[in-house]
């Protein structure tokens, strides 16, 4: 009997830990339109409530006092104050999801500059560009293997 493969559950701290990871092995124009896809894929009541999370978080004044578009959002996620309240705001894992799975950083992985290292990235940065490992010798013969014969 064949077993399907269970969908792995991914946890709050996780989906905020690969957030963290992504934001520090992408160029800050990448990370800008992540925000911005990642706020767009956003309900309206999420990002209602990441916002006000923000203005919780954040001095007066910092996040506007009217609701923010993906533009105006990503825009205020430059500041490392924003990125640090982010990720203790109610709806960060939302968020954080939905920035990791933009098409932007799904690009960066896929086709752009991140492209070229992905085989030194994690596995679930390897799933997530589509990316197929291969054994680190590329499938070639040891060739050391008559010494392996010989042990």
């Amino acid at each position: 009997m064949k077993r399907g493969h269970a969908k792995h559950v991914i946890g709050e701290d996780e989906q905020i830990a690969r957030y963290a990871y992504v934001l520090g092995n992408v160029p800050s124009a990448v990370a800008d339109r992540a925000y911005a896809a990642a706020f767009g894929r956003l309900s309206p009541a999420q990002q209602e409530q990441i916002t006000s999370g923000l203005r919780d978080r954040l001095p007066e004044g910092a996040v506007g006092t009217t609701p923010l578009d993906c533009e105006a959002f990503a825009t205020s996620m430059r500041s490392l104050h924003a990125r640090h309240a982010i990720v203790t705001t109610p709806g960060a894992a939302a968020l954080a999801a939905a920035f990791v799975a933009s098409p932007p950083i799904v690009a960066y992985f896929t086709t752009g500059a991140g492209s070229v290292g992905i085989d030194e990235q994690p596995p679930w940065l390897h799933e997530l560009a589509g990316h197929e490992t291969a054994p680190k010798d590329a499938g070639w013969p040891s060739r050391f293997g008559h010494l392996e014969r010989w042990g």
